[in-house]
Protein backbone atom coordinates (compact mmCIF):
# COMPACT_ATOMS: atom_id res chain seq x y z
CA UNK A 1 0.00 0.00 0.00
CA UNK A 2 2.43 2.16 0.72
CA UNK A 3 4.56 1.28 -2.66
CA UNK A 4 1.28 2.02 -4.74
CA UNK A 5 0.67 5.63 -2.79
CA UNK A 6 4.28 6.54 -3.50
CA UNK A 7 4.17 5.53 -6.97
CA UNK A 8 0.93 7.25 -7.32
CA UNK A 9 2.18 10.37 -5.69
CA UNK A 10 5.13 10.47 -8.04
CA UNK A 11 2.58 9.87 -11.23
CA UNK A 12 0.58 13.02 -10.00
CA UNK A 13 3.46 15.00 -9.94
CA UNK A 14 4.89 14.16 -13.09
CA UNK A 15 1.41 15.16 -15.08
CA UNK A 16 1.38 18.39 -13.05
CA UNK A 17 5.09 18.98 -14.82
CA UNK A 18 4.06 18.38 -18.22
CA UNK A 19 0.90 19.73 -17.78
CA UNK A 20 2.30 23.03 -16.67
CA UNK A 21 5.27 23.07 -19.53
CA UNK A 22 2.15 22.33 -21.99
CA UNK A 23 -0.14 25.13 -20.50
CA UNK A 24 2.78 27.96 -20.83
CA UNK A 25 3.75 26.56 -24.03
CA UNK A 26 0.56 27.37 -25.45
CA UNK A 27 0.08 30.44 -23.83
CA UNK A 28 3.78 31.63 -25.12
CA UNK A 29 2.62 30.77 -28.81
CA UNK A 30 -0.50 33.06 -28.40
CA UNK A 31 1.86 35.86 -27.08
CA UNK A 32 2.62 38.36 -29.95
CA UNK A 33 6.56 38.34 -30.74
CA UNK A 34 7.12 41.79 -29.62
CA UNK A 35 5.13 41.50 -26.67
CA UNK A 36 6.77 43.76 -23.58
CA UNK A 37 9.06 41.32 -21.64
CA UNK A 38 10.43 44.20 -19.23
CA UNK A 39 8.56 46.45 -17.10
CA UNK A 40 10.16 49.74 -15.10
CA UNK A 41 8.24 50.79 -12.20
CA UNK A 42 8.67 53.37 -9.52
CA UNK A 43 10.04 55.97 -12.24
CA UNK A 44 10.08 59.20 -10.60
CA UNK A 45 8.71 62.47 -12.17
CA UNK A 46 12.11 63.83 -12.50
CA UNK A 47 13.12 60.71 -14.25
CA UNK A 48 10.54 60.33 -16.72
CA UNK A 49 12.17 62.49 -19.68
CA UNK A 50 15.11 61.23 -19.17
CA UNK A 51 14.41 57.86 -19.07
CA UNK A 52 12.49 58.17 -22.61
CA UNK A 53 15.84 59.36 -24.03
CA UNK A 54 17.84 56.67 -22.62
CA UNK A 55 15.36 54.26 -23.87
CA UNK A 56 14.80 56.27 -27.17
CA UNK A 57 18.70 56.60 -27.85
CA UNK A 58 19.08 52.58 -27.00
CA UNK A 59 16.54 52.28 -29.74
CA UNK A 60 14.15 50.29 -27.35
CA UNK A 61 9.98 51.30 -27.87
CA UNK A 62 10.28 52.42 -31.43
CA UNK A 63 11.45 56.18 -32.52
CA UNK A 64 10.07 58.07 -29.50
CA UNK A 65 10.24 55.03 -26.86
CA UNK A 66 7.73 53.36 -25.26
CA UNK A 67 5.22 55.46 -23.71
CA UNK A 68 5.23 56.40 -19.62
CA UNK A 69 2.32 55.97 -17.59
CA UNK A 70 1.18 58.25 -14.17
CA UNK A 71 0.52 56.34 -11.26
CA UNK A 72 -1.24 57.08 -7.98
CA UNK A 73 -2.67 55.02 -5.27
CA UNK A 74 -5.73 55.00 -3.94
CA UNK A 75 -8.43 52.90 -1.39
CA UNK A 76 -12.23 52.67 -2.74
CA UNK A 77 -14.10 53.98 0.12
CA UNK A 78 -17.82 54.78 -1.13
CA UNK A 79 -19.56 53.34 -3.95
CA UNK A 80 -22.56 55.75 -4.52
CA UNK A 81 -22.18 57.00 -1.23
CA UNK A 82 -22.25 54.03 0.52
CA UNK A 83 -19.16 52.64 2.49
CA UNK A 84 -17.67 50.17 1.02
CA UNK A 85 -15.52 47.22 2.69
CA UNK A 86 -14.48 43.55 2.45
CA UNK A 87 -17.51 42.40 4.65
CA UNK A 88 -20.22 43.51 1.48
CA UNK A 89 -18.38 40.30 -0.52
CA UNK A 90 -18.54 37.23 -0.12
CA UNK A 91 -15.73 36.82 -2.73
CA UNK A 92 -11.92 36.37 -1.45
CA UNK A 93 -10.51 37.81 -5.15
CA UNK A 94 -13.44 40.66 -4.56
CA UNK A 95 -12.18 41.25 -0.23
CA UNK A 96 -9.16 41.46 -1.83
CA UNK A 97 -9.81 44.03 -4.22
CA UNK A 98 -11.79 46.39 -1.59
CA UNK A 99 -9.19 46.12 1.25
CA UNK A 100 -6.14 47.41 -0.93
CA UNK A 101 -5.20 50.73 -2.52
CA UNK A 102 -5.28 50.63 -6.31
CA UNK A 103 -3.39 51.79 -8.69
CA UNK A 104 -4.79 54.86 -10.43
CA UNK A 105 -3.99 56.50 -13.51
CA UNK A 106 -5.07 59.57 -16.12
CA UNK A 107 -5.18 59.55 -20.07
CA UNK A 108 -6.24 61.67 -22.74
CA UNK A 109 -6.99 58.71 -25.12
CA UNK A 110 -7.65 54.92 -25.13
CA UNK A 111 -4.93 52.31 -25.25
CA UNK A 112 -4.82 50.41 -28.77
CA UNK A 113 -5.00 47.08 -26.15
CA UNK A 114 -8.34 48.48 -24.61
CA UNK A 115 -11.79 48.53 -26.13
CA UNK A 116 -14.87 50.56 -24.23
CA UNK A 117 -17.72 48.19 -24.40
CA UNK A 118 -20.33 50.05 -22.44
CA UNK A 119 -20.77 54.20 -22.18
CA UNK A 120 -18.08 56.33 -23.84
CA UNK A 121 -14.57 57.30 -23.32
CA UNK A 122 -13.80 60.86 -23.26
CA UNK A 123 -12.42 63.39 -25.69
CA UNK A 124 -9.69 66.43 -25.65
CA UNK A 125 -11.95 68.61 -23.45
CA UNK A 126 -12.37 66.04 -20.60
CA UNK A 127 -9.34 67.73 -19.09
CA UNK A 128 -10.58 67.75 -14.89
CA UNK A 129 -14.15 66.30 -15.12
CA UNK A 130 -14.60 63.81 -12.91
CA UNK A 131 -15.46 60.80 -14.80
CA UNK A 132 -13.98 57.76 -14.80
CA UNK A 133 -13.33 54.55 -16.73
CA UNK A 134 -13.28 51.07 -15.06
CA UNK A 135 -12.06 47.64 -16.64
CA UNK A 136 -14.99 45.22 -16.82
CA UNK A 137 -13.99 42.22 -14.91
CA UNK A 138 -13.24 44.30 -12.02
CA UNK A 139 -16.50 46.30 -12.67
CA UNK A 140 -18.40 42.80 -12.16
CA UNK A 141 -16.60 41.73 -9.71
CA UNK A 142 -17.14 44.75 -7.25
CA UNK A 143 -20.74 45.55 -8.83
CA UNK A 144 -20.15 48.44 -9.95
CA UNK A 145 -22.02 49.66 -13.23
CA UNK A 146 -21.90 52.34 -15.00
CA UNK A 147 -23.26 55.99 -13.79
CA UNK A 148 -22.16 54.78 -10.66
CA UNK A 149 -19.95 57.24 -8.44
CA UNK A 150 -16.96 56.22 -6.93
CA UNK A 151 -15.33 57.43 -4.29
CA UNK A 152 -11.14 57.64 -3.47
CA UNK A 153 -9.13 57.62 -0.58
CA UNK A 154 -5.91 59.26 -1.59
CA UNK A 155 -3.63 60.47 1.31
CA UNK A 156 -5.65 62.41 3.31
CA UNK A 157 -8.36 63.37 0.10
CA UNK A 158 -11.56 62.05 -1.14
CA UNK A 159 -11.54 61.87 -4.90
CA UNK A 160 -15.48 61.52 -6.18
CA UNK A 161 -15.78 60.61 -9.95
CA UNK A 162 -18.53 59.16 -11.89
CA UNK A 163 -17.99 55.74 -14.24
CA UNK A 164 -18.33 56.89 -17.75
CA UNK A 165 -17.34 53.72 -19.38
CA UNK A 166 -16.36 50.72 -18.58
CA UNK A 167 -13.54 48.95 -20.95
CA UNK A 168 -12.17 45.62 -21.71
CA UNK A 169 -8.36 45.07 -21.79
CA UNK A 170 -6.22 42.46 -23.03
CA UNK A 171 -3.88 42.03 -20.27
CA UNK A 172 -1.84 39.64 -22.26
CA UNK A 173 -0.38 42.20 -24.46
CA UNK A 174 1.66 42.80 -21.41
CA UNK A 175 1.57 46.52 -22.16
CA UNK A 176 1.15 48.88 -18.79
CA UNK A 177 -3.02 49.07 -18.16
CA UNK A 178 -4.52 49.74 -15.50
CA UNK A 179 -8.08 49.12 -13.72
CA UNK A 180 -9.48 52.70 -13.28
CA UNK A 181 -9.08 55.64 -15.53
CA UNK A 182 -9.75 59.51 -15.20
CA UNK A 183 -8.97 62.22 -17.94
CA UNK A 184 -5.71 64.30 -17.32
CA UNK A 185 -6.39 67.00 -14.46
CA UNK A 186 -8.50 64.71 -12.03
CA UNK A 187 -5.19 62.75 -10.39
CA UNK A 188 -2.48 64.69 -11.51
CA UNK A 189 -2.50 67.24 -8.32
CA UNK A 190 -1.02 64.42 -6.05
CA UNK A 191 2.39 62.87 -6.14
CA UNK A 192 2.38 59.98 -8.48
CA UNK A 193 5.49 57.33 -9.78
CA UNK A 194 5.47 56.32 -13.14
CA UNK A 195 5.67 52.66 -15.01
CA UNK A 196 5.86 51.80 -18.75
CA UNK A 197 7.02 48.23 -20.54
CA UNK A 198 8.89 47.52 -23.45
CA UNK A 199 10.56 44.39 -25.54
CA UNK A 200 13.94 43.33 -24.79
CA UNK A 201 15.51 40.98 -27.00
CA UNK A 202 18.01 38.51 -25.74
CA UNK A 203 20.84 39.91 -27.50
CA UNK A 204 20.14 43.25 -25.79
CA UNK A 205 19.72 42.71 -22.39
CA UNK A 206 23.02 44.64 -21.14
CA UNK A 207 20.73 47.91 -21.66
CA UNK A 208 19.06 46.65 -18.91
CA UNK A 209 21.95 46.68 -16.91
CA UNK A 210 22.90 49.95 -18.16
CA UNK A 211 19.40 51.34 -17.30
CA UNK A 212 19.99 50.16 -13.92
CA UNK A 213 23.42 51.67 -13.46
CA UNK A 214 21.75 55.16 -15.03
CA UNK A 215 18.71 55.06 -12.45
CA UNK A 216 19.43 53.16 -9.51
CA UNK A 217 15.86 54.11 -8.05
CA UNK A 218 14.09 52.72 -10.91
CA UNK A 219 13.11 49.08 -10.37
CA UNK A 220 13.24 46.50 -13.73
CA UNK A 221 11.10 43.64 -13.79
CA UNK A 222 12.49 41.11 -16.27
CA UNK A 223 9.35 38.93 -17.18
CA UNK A 224 11.39 36.17 -19.06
Amino acid sequence: AQMLAFGLGLMVLLMLMLVRGDLLAAWQKRLPPDAPNHFLINVLPNDVQRLKEFLTRAGVGGRDGPEVFPMVRGRLTHINGRPVSGADYADDHARNLVEREFNLSWSARLQEDNRVVDGSFWDAQAHGRRELSVEKGLAETLGIRLGDELSYRILDRDVRATVTSLRKVEWDSFRANFFVLAPPGVFEEFPATWITSFYLPAERKRVAGELVRAFPSVTVIDLD
